[in-house]
Order: structure tokens, then C-alpha cells, then sequence
């Protein structure tokens, strides 16, 4: 689930722009956080508050909170001024979509690492000592795991499977905010897999770790035919055809487990 449309809309404040938080009043840090974490929003008020709010109890002057509306006139731009001193950056105009969106949060964060968190997403802890050792170690994604559906725990993984999926979970993984490479805006659901098949093309230091970070609540997205084009896409491009015809048995065979689950939880 994301706290993004990824289909065509018009933008109800289309050539406005306001922004907020406590870097413009004047409560930006002396010392650069550790960690960055940005939430994209667009046209999903109350989703947005209660991410934000998970996130709060973890706030520190290690971790900055960047927050990046799509141009919304739900309430959510309000929503965002009264959170003005709880939020350190924020800013509110039409963008071209979630991976246009956040690429705008990773230029306006200032920590050495990057955590996204969307819609369905709830932070559980923020590892500060891990990063801080990843930091010494030059590490450039470290990728921690994630409870899926209150249930199951979603494991990274490095080398072959990467070829053929995206194991590196987005709500579990910490960007080196220097080494990022930017998303490509012309994916519009996997453009988080195309960036980490370019970071681990570009040779990038990656370190997986053990500790749940964060929950995430799945709604199929990954299913969806243009998904799984993109994903077959992002393999063709980065590691060729060799990998394509296991990559989409793959796929099938995540739908015929995802149908089985349907049914067994109907019956």
C-alpha cells in the first residue's frame, strides 16, 4: 500500500506551493542527522497522521522528518502547519508522481541515511547504534526486516535473488544519502527495485541486518499488471534476458500463492 496515487489526476492546487516546519522557523540543526525519514502524501489526510505519528515517539536529534504532499486539498496541507514543530521540513505543490515526489524528499534531507515510509506503514524502532557502526563501516544500504500483514517478517536478501526480485524491502532499507542514485519517475510502482538493481550494478556496500523496523500492511500493488511489467522491465535493463523467464515464473507463482491465501482465508 502506498500513501500515493500512481494513476493519472489533476492537481487541485496546480501551480501553488507552500512549505513548513521547523527548519524555516529557525530550528534547524547544527549537526546533520543521522537518519532522514520521508513520507510522500498526496490526497490521504488521515493516513498521513497516523504514519507521522508513529514516527514521533522515535524522534531525536539524530532523525529529521521530511514530508512531501503531491499538491492536496483534503486538509492535509493544514494538517501539516499544525504539526510545524514536530516536523523539520515540509512542502505542499503538484509533482509528477510518487518517485518524482520522492526524489523532492531526498534533496530537501540532510541525514546520512534515507528511510522511506507510506501509507500502511508504522515505524516499531529506529536503530541508531546499528547505523551509526554501518556510518563507520561505509556502508552504503543497510536493509533491515519487515513485519508484513502483522504476521510475516520480510527478510532482505544480497546476490541472485536480487536479479529476479526486489528483496530489499522500502520500508526496511536505509539509503547513504550520498550514494543514492535517484529514482527513475518514469516507473510509477517498482521504481524503488530499478534503483536498487543500479545501486547493486554500481558495486554499492550493502549490510543486511536482523532487527524489525517496521511494519508494513500489503495491498497486492506488486500484483498489478503494471508492476509486474515494470519489474521485468528493470530486469531486462540492468542484468538481461537471462533472468527474465525466471523472474516471471516466479511472479506467477506469487499470484498462485496469493489466490490460495484468498481462498483458504474465504473458506
Amino acid at each position: 500500500m502506498i500513501l500515493y496515487s500512481t494513476s493519472e489526476r489533476k492537481h487541485p492546487l496546480a501551480g501553488n506551493r507552500s512549505e513548513g516546519g521547523r527548519r524555516l522557523s529557525g530550528g534547524i540543526q547544527s549537526v546533520r542527522p543521522l537518519v532522514s525519514i520521508i513520507v510522500v502524501v498526496f490526497l490521504d489526510r488521515e493516513e498521513l497522521h497516523e504514519v507521522v505519528r508513529s514516527i514521533f515517539p522515535h524522534r531525536s536529534q539524530g532523525v529529521e522528518l521530511i514530508v512531501i504532499d503531491g499538491g492536496s486539498d483534503d486538509g492535509t496541507v493544514e494538517l501539516l502547519g499544525s504539526l510545524n514543530d514536530q516536523i523539520d521540513y515540509w512542502s505542499s505543490e503538484p509533482d509528477e508522481g510518487i518517485y518524482d515526489a520522492m526524489n523532492k524528499g531526498v534533496v530537501a534531507s540532510r541525514g546520512e541515511y534515507i528511510l522511506h515510509l507510506n501509507s500502511g506503514d508504522r515505524l516499531i524502532r529506529m536503530p541508531l547504534d546499528t547505523l551509526r557502526q554501518c556510518l563507520e563501516d561505509d556502508i552504503d544500504v543497510a536493509s533491515f526486516r519487515v513485519l508484513m500483514d502483522g504476521k510475516d517478517v520480510y527478510v532482505p536478501k544480497v546476490g541472485f535473488p536480487m536479479k529476479i526480485a526486489n528483496w530489499w524491502h522500502h520500508q526496511g532499507t536505509f539509503y547513504r544519502r550520498s550514494s543514492h542514485l535517484g529514482y527513475d519517475s518514469q516507473y510509477h510502482i517498482c521504481g524503488d527495485f530499478e534503483l536498487n538493481q543500479r545501486l547493486m550494478k554500481a558495486g554499492a556496500s550493502v549490510r543486511l541486518l536482523t532487527d524489525v523496523v517496521a511494519a508494513h500492511e500489503n495491498n497486492g500493488i506488486s500484483m498489478h499488471p503494471s508492476a509486474e511489467k515494470e519489474i521485468l522491465r528493470s530486469i531486462r535493463l540492468h542484468f538481461g534476458v537471462f533472468y527474465l523467464p525466471i523472474a516471471f515464473l516466479r511472479l506467477e507463482l506469487n499470484k498462485l500463492r496469493c489466490a490460495v491465501v484468498r481462498f483458504t482465508r474465504a473458506s
